[in-house]
C-alpha cells in the first residue's frame, strides 16, 4: 500500500493546512532568503517559473507547487506547513532540525 501524503496523516482530510512564517526566523537562513520566499508565494509569475522548471509535472495544484519549488517545509513532528527560512510554527524547530 503507497504511503499517504502528509496532510493525510497529519490532517485527515486530503487537504493541505495554511502556511505561516510564525515561526520566527530560521538561523540557518538570512533575511534576504527569508523574504524572498515569502513573496514567491504570491509571485504572478509562480504558474510560469514552476513549468519552466517542472515540466513533468502538469497536473498539480499550489500547495503542491510551492512545495516542489522549496517555498515551503512540512514539518514532520507536527504537520505545520512553514515558509522556508522559518522555524517550525509548533515545534520551534528549525527546518533543518525537524527533517535531518
Amino acid at each position: 500500500m503507497p504511503e499517504p501524503m502528509l496532510q493525510e496523516r497529519v490532517i485527515g482530510t486530503g487537504q493541505w493546512g495554511p502556511w505561516t512564517r510564525g515561526g520566527g526566523p530560521d538561523p540557518d537562513f538570512d533575511d534576504v532568503h527569508r523574504q524572498v520566499h515569502h513573496a514567491l508565494l504570491t509571485d504572478s509569475n509562480l504558474l510560469t517559473c514552476f513549468r519552466r522548471r517542472f515540466p513533468e509535472h502538469r497536473d498539480v495544484d499550489y500547495d503542491q507547487m510551492v512545495r516542489l519549488l522549496g517555498y515551503l517545509w512540512d514539518c514532520p513532528h507536527d504537520g505545520a506547513a512553514n515558509v522556508t527560512g522559518y522555524r517550525c510554527i509548533r515545534c520551534g524547530r528549525s527546518r533543518q532540525d525537524a527533517l535531518g
